[in-house]
């Protein structure tokens, strides 16, 4: 499969793009099972029925979910960064590999923000991204889908927590190999401001842009319009 297969193959659908920020703790699953879902990261331990999973980050590999639900699940598409993944992930299943632009150079701090830029042009390469949200949002745009709305994209703690998998009641994830998961290291590579910047700068750059990008997240940000997942599926019916 390439990317290019997946070009307006969900055009009009409504898509739910779940991170995994601690907001995601409280969504009812059971209101997003008849629509497009796409799980960023661990986002695919709170609704494993996704249709797509999207990462750029090869740490996924040392995460207890990576064999537990996304090798278990093996249905859904896997969208990986060809860079980070490519010749590494033989393990999974109906793998699509992308590539991306930049917009940022930290090391001569320089922005590029036409690497922002949603678009269907080919060839198809993803926008810069600071997330791998940004990519999942990216790839909702090339399917067609409208309104796109993220959920557990929070951009924030929320009672000390980052992952929404802390919570009481859900399923722990923890390390199966690498650096150990604990208080003290769970905000590496955090930085709150450089998440709102990335959204802020998105916005501006694709406010032209014929699709609906919607927050369903408890989240910092405000630059996207912000619904509750009902009011989600009241509007957009």
């Amino acid at each position: 499969m390439q990317l290019s297969d997946f070009k307006d193959k969900h055009k009009g659908e409504i898509v739910f793009i779940l991170g995994s920020g601690p907001s995601l703790h409280y969504l009812e699953t059971d209101l997003i099972k008849d629509h497009v879902c796409i799980a960023v990261n661990s986002g695919i331990v709170k609704y494993p029925n996704c249709k797509m999973f999207v990462s750029d980050d090869w740490d996924i590999s040392s995460w207890s979910y990576y064999d537990s639900s996304l090798k278990r699940f093996s249905f859904c598409t896997k969208f990986l960064y060809r860079k980070k993944f490519e010749g590494k992930c033989d393990d999974l299943k109906d793998v699509v590999m992308f590539d991306h632009t930049w917009w940022y150079s930290p090391e001569d701090k320089t922005y590029n923000l036409d690497g922002l830029k949603l678009t269907k042009d080919e060839p198809l390469v993803i926008v810069g991204a600071r997330m791998s949200m940004g990519s999942a949002v990216h790839l909702a745009f090339l399917m067609g889908c409208d309104p796109i709305v993220l959920l557990g994209n929070d951009c924030q703690l929320k009672n000390g927590k980052r992952y929404f998998w802390q919570f009481p009641g859900e399923q722990r994830q923890y390390r199966i190999k690498g650096r150990k998961f604990t208080h003290q290291t769970q905000n590496r590579g955090f930085n709150k401001d450089s998440f709102v910047e990335y959204w802020d700068y998105f916005v501006q750059v694709n406010k032209d842009s014929d699709v609906t990008i919607i927050d369903a997240s408890d989240s910092c940000l405000d630059c996207f319009p912000k619904m509750s997942v009902r009011e989600v599926l009241d509007n957009y019916k």
